[in-house]
C-alpha cells in the first residue's frame, strides 16, 4: 500500500477549545507585530521623504510618499483586522453566556415541569428548549466566523485610495521638519 490512511484523531471540546484560543491569540499576536514593523518601516521612510526634500528630489520624494501611502493603508487594515477580530472574540464570549443562561433556564424549565405537569409549563419548556437550540446553532456559526481568518478580505483596498493619505504624510513631514532644525541647532552649539 503506497498511502497509508492517518487515523483520524478525536478531540475533546476541550481541546479544540483551547487550540482556538491558540490560533486567535497568535493571530492577535502576529497583528500586533506587523503594526509594530509597519510603523517602524514608517518612520524610515519619513527619514527618506525629508532627506529627497532637503536635496531637491522631487521624483524620489514622490516615490517615497507613495510607499509611505501603501503603508498608512496597511498599517489602518492591520488596525482594523485587530479589531475585528477582538469583537468577534468579544461577541463570542456574549453568545457563550447566553448560551450558559439558556442552557440554566432550560433545566429551570425541566425541573418546573416535572414539578407542575402542567401544559402550559411544557409549551415554555419548548419554547425555552428551541431558544436553546438556535442560541446553540448562532454559538456554532459564530465559532466557524472565527475559524475562517481571512479578515483582511474583508477590508477591500482600493487602488486610488493612498489619495487619502496624502494629508497625513504631510502632516508627518511638517512635523519632522519642525523638530529637525531644532535638532541641528542644538548640535551647532555642542559643536562650538
Amino acid at each position: 500500500m503506497l498511502f497509508k490512511r492517518k487515523p483520524k484523531v478525536v478531540k475533546s471540546g476541550q481541546e479544540i477549545e483551547r487550540e482556538r484560543e491558540e490560533r486567535i491569540k497568535a493571530t492577535s499576536d502576529r497583528i500586533k507585530v506587523q503594526l509594530i514593523t509597519m510603523n517602524n518601516k514608517k518612520d524610515a521612510l519619513l527619514s527618506n521623504i525629508l532627506s529627497a526634500r532637503k536635496k531637491g528630489l522631487k521624483a524620489q520624494e514622490q516615490q517615497a510618499r507613495g510607499v509611505m501611502a501603501r503603508y498608512l493603508a496597511s498599517i489602518k487594515r492591520a488596525e482594523g483586522m485587530l479589531l475585528t477580530l477582538e469583537l468577534a472574540v468579544q461577541t463570542r464570549d456574549l453568545a457563550k453566556l447566553n448560551y450558559d443562561f439558556l442552557q440554566c433556564i432550560g433545566d429551570l424549565s425541566d425541573d418546573i415541569s416535572k414539578s407542575t405537569k402542567k401544559f402550559d409549563t411544557k409549551k415554555t419548556e419548548e419554547k425555552y428548549t428551541r431558544a436553546l437550540y438556535n442560541s446553540g446553532k448562532q454559538l456554532d456559526e459564530i465559532d466557524k466566523f472565527l475559524e475562517i481568518g481571512d479578515y483582511a478580505a474583508a477590508v477591500s483596498a482600493d487602488s486610488n485610495s493612498y489619495s487619502e493619505f496624502d494629508e497625513e504624510i504631510d502632516t508627518l513631514i511638517e512635523d519632522a521638519e519642525k523638530v529637525a532644525p531644532q535638532t541641528t541647532q542644538t548640535s551647532k552649539k555642542k559643536i562650538y
